[in-house]
């Protein structure tokens, strides 16, 4: 039985995926240009196909970045990653996601001419970014 499901994001800009995992510690591998990636999933001979960055959680079992469109998906065998990782699906996405908005929003802000003066992040982890930009 495949454990390997995939999971749609508004992931747009693999510029700050990459970012994102650098921040967090967590390893990433692009493809070669015009190639892809295979990543191995629990069961005997599954594979997960066609990815074109891999990032790594700790374990064998790796998050696989698909193009979809003009979007990313990630796809991966997350039980396999919970099971060896003892990281859960939901909180692993969501800690990606959020550095990934993060490392978006920075560097918005920094092309508008402005630049981070102060960041805070309250008990429910919102993060409260104030910037600058002098005349």
């Amino acid at each position: 039985m495949s454990h390997i499901s995939k999971i749609d994001t508004k992931i747009k800009d693999l510029r700050f995926l990459k970012k994102a995992c650098e921040a967090l510690q967590m390893g990433c591998i692009e493809a070669a240009e015009g190639q892809t990636l295979s990543l191995c999933g629990y069961g005997k001979g599954e594979e997960i196909e066609g990815c074109i960055m891999e990032i790594k959680t700790g374990s064998k079992y790796s998050i696989g970045i698909r193009k979809t469109g003009q979007n990313y998906e990630f796809v991966a065998d997350w039980w396999a990653i919970e099971t060896f990782t003892g990281q859960k699906q939901e909180d692993l996405l969501n800690k990606i996601t959020r550095q990934y908005a993060y490392e978006t929003v920075l560097d918005k802000v920094r092309n508008m001419g402005y630049s981070v003066v102060d960041e805070t992040q309250d008990l429910q982890q919102n993060l409260k970014l104030t910037v600058r930009r002098w005349k």
